[in-house]
């Protein structure tokens, strides 16, 4: 068991590396302004929730966030239909599909709707092995564990690098601990929190303990009221964007946000399909 637990730690901080590491250099290295920030990182880091957050740790103007996460949805829908007719046209088994998904996709929600789907056709398409359970632990293992949790390691740097590179002034100054606690994302805090209390509370339970008992009782929940709660946040960016601002803006975040996806893409399947193949093809057997 340990050895299988360091191994999948080494798949996802390599994965991490080429998801995270690279991109976020770019935007602290480079003299990038808030709209590109926003864009990659939500492509990067953790699709619409990376932009809100780092939207706030940047200081970015009012339309660039609705831009990014514009971006964000439409390249998850299209993502959710494009990579299962892919994976299964190769006839990837459920754990390498699983992983690519989880390098490719932008939101969790739309992430994991691809995965169960292509997890589905294990035992009902002839040349798909695996299980369903692998496709979706493979794509949780990477999206959330992989790239979701660096979310506040970036907004943190970023916050930094803002105030200090992106904004000068012309005096030299140190960065401002309140500034940057003040455009820290504090949700982030509420998702390690809520990690920290589900983690507690289902120390001691076997798995198959925890989908009888916590599963529905103590997660189901938790999952509504976070859909609720995406519900209204949406709502609210719906209701605050001007699609007047998208035309002044015009064609070069979709066509820079479109390189990112196609990168992304290409560079997850090799990964997912020849650098650790074996590694995903082996999970859940």
């Amino acid at each position: 068991m340990l050895h299988r637990a360091l191994s999948r730690n080494h798949v996802a901080y390599f994965y991490v590396c080429q998801r995270n590491a690279f991109p976020s250099i770019v935007l602290a290295r480079s003299r990038c302004d808030s709209s590109r920030a926003c864009g990659r990182s939500g492509g990067a880091i953790c699709g619409v929730s990376g932009s809100i957050a780092i939207a706030g740790a940047v200081g970015a103007r009012k339309q660039d966030a609705p831009i990014a996460i514009t971006l964000v949805i439409f390249w998850a829908i299209v993502t959710i239909f494009l990579l299962p007719l892919a994976a299964r046209a190769l006839n990837l088994p459920t754990g390498v599909a699983g992983a690519w998904i989880g390098t490719s996709e932008f939101a969790d929600a739309a992430g994991l709707a691809a995965a169960q789907t292509y997890g589905g056709y294990a035992g009902h398409v002839p040349g798909i092995t695996g299980t369903a359970d692998a496709a979706v632990n493979s794509f949780t293992l990477m999206k959330v564990i992989g790239r979701d949790v660096w979310i506040g390691v970036w907004a943190f740097v970023l916050a930094i690098v803002a105030t200090t590179r992106w904004e000068r002034t012309g005096i030299e100054s140190k960065p401002n601990a309140g500034e940057i606690w003040k455009r820290f994302p504090k949700f982030v805090l509420g998702f390690l929190i809520a990690s920290a209390i589900v983690t507690i509370v289902s120390h001691g339970y076997t798995y198959a303990d925890y989908k009888k008992v916590l599963q529905p009782s103590l997660v189901a929940p938790l999952q509504a009221l976070r859909t609720w709660a995406f519900t209204f946040a949406f709502l609210a960016i719906g209701l605050t964007t001007r699609f007047r601002e998208f035309v002044a803006v015009g064609s070069k975040p979709f066509y820079a946000f479109t390189t990112g996806v196609v990168v992304n893409i290409a560079l997850g399947y090799v990964l997912s399909t020849q650098v650790f193949v074996d590694f995903w093809t082996k999970l859940g057997q």
